[in-house]
């Protein structure tokens, strides 16, 4: 069974004749019978019955047809996709992220491109397996985390700054910014340790020379915010604002905030490595601009 056969055969149950579909297909109509024939004799069933000049599907007929039809389609769609491989096109990019940087970095840039841009889809994995994902076959990786090294090429897309959540009526509630050596003895509700965010929290604690009083640690940013606005500790996360929970920026001893830096990979021998790097400079454009804006500002 040929993949020609199969082209045959669904022109011809769309056509309802072999005259036609000799036709439409441009190929001698004694061509298209042997090779239906052929493709009978292949199966071991009838296809078609004979009703007059035309030809009607057989009960076997009509099941081939969806078979051959999703076949073919697979077929075409295979061929489209190894002629751009071999130009170096990018119509689909795959790409791997964290559900925060997802939700606040990928979503917001995807709903700004064009039917002519690559279909973008992602998978949501955990944010210390970014890199390994691109690695085992994802176009593209987004990361909150400082570039590993190997093989991957990085780009820096933006930073954003660490916030910590309180209730409204939190002494603080009034406050813009709190400093790393006041905010280490309130109690806090911090992401686990490999979480990007903790990384950097415990990396801007530990250049201060200070320790945490006390600490739960909460997996999921939102359920975070959601115990600071009940009043149940100060929330240490980078999402946007949830729950009535008031935001204050965290920062250093230079009063300076403390950032987490977002980055983009891929695999420098990609097929399409190129046109990656072009889709992740107007991802970092976006990122730099408004991502950035809305991660620097407060209601």
């Amino acid at each position: 069974m040929e993949l020609r056969h199969l082209r045959y055969f669904l022109t011809v149950a769309e056509c309802g004749t072999v005259t036609a579909a000799a036709a439409r297909l441009h190929v001698a109509q004694p061509a298209i019978s042997r090779q239906l024939h052929r493709l009978e004799r292949d199966l071991g069933v009838e296809l078609f019955t004979r009703n007059g000049p035309r030809l009607v599907l057989t009960r076997a007929g009509r099941q081939m047809r969806d078979v051959a039809a999703d076949i073919v389609t697979r077929a075409d769609r295979a061929t489209m996709v190894a002629q751009q491989m071999a130009g170096g096109l990018l119509t689909r990019v795959v790409v791997a992220a964290a559900p925060t940087t997802i939700e606040y970095v990928l979503a917001p840039f995807v709903a700004t491109l064009s039917p002519s841009d690559p279909f973008v889809s992602v998978d949501s994995v955990a944010p210390d397996a970014v890199h390994e994902a691109v690695l085992a076959g994802h176009d593209l990786g987004v990361a909150a985390t400082a570039p590993p090294t190997g093989r991957l090429v990085w780009t820096r897309l933006t930073s954003v700054p660490l916030r910590a959540y309180v209730a409204p009526d939190h002494p603080w509630a009034q406050r813009r910014t709190v400093p790393l050596e006041e905010l280490v003895h309130a109690p806090l509700l911090i992401p686990p340790a490999t979480d990007p965010t903790r990384r950097v929290l415990d990396e801007a604690v530990a250049r201060e020379q200070l320790r945490y009083d006390r600490y739960e640690q909460i997996a999921w940013p939102p359920l975070s915010q959601a115990l600071a606005a009940a009043g149940r500790g100060v929330a240490v996360v980078t999402n946007l604002e949830q729950f009535g929970a008031h935001p204050i920026f965290v920062t250093d001893h230079r009063a300076q905030k403390v950032l987490l830096t977002i980055h983009a990979c891929w695999d420098p021998d990609h097929y399409a490595a190129t046109a990656l790097a072009e889709f992740a400079a107007r991802l970092a454009t976006f990122a730099d601009t408004e991502v950035r804006q809305a991660a620097h500002s407060v209601s």
